[in-house]
């Protein structure tokens, strides 16, 4: 499987755990669940995603080393182009795309025609 294989299939295994979990809790977790709402519990978030960051931080290095790997040494320079360019369209479809997404005032105006009071799609799904 290889050196860096062997570091990011579990950790991407593990991400996805961690996120399938999360996805369930989220609304509970921010206190959001309840008729009546409630403070975030701040303990239980800090303890989902603190490891989900070192799972991710890890798999980066991995990446990172997988790629110097598989590029040729002419090519090298490019590692950090890539590295750059999918950072910056992850962070715009991961955050810009969803919080549109997210936007009751933006599902409102241009995909319904009876208002609703929440966005086209939510955190916990």
């Amino acid at each position: 499987m290889g050196r860096r294989k062997s570091w990011m299939i579990p950790c991407q295994y593990l991400i996805g755990l961690f996120m399938l979990f999360i996805s369930y809790k989220v609304d509970s977790m921010m206190g959001l669940s309840d008729l009546e709402p409630k403070a975030p519990n701040v303990v239980l978030l800090l303890l989902c995603f603190l490891p989900l960051n070192f799972l991710a931080a890890t798999q980066d290095i991995a990446v990172d080393g997988w790629a110097l790997t598989m590029l040729s040494r002419k090519n090298v320079g490019y590692a950090s182009t890539c590295n750059a360019v999918g950072q910056t369209t992850g962070f715009f479809l991961g955050n810009v795309v969803y919080l549109t997404l997210d936007s009751p005032d933006f599902a409102n105006r241009f995909f319904r025609s009876k208002p609703q009071p929440y966005g086209l799609i939510t955190l916990s799904g």
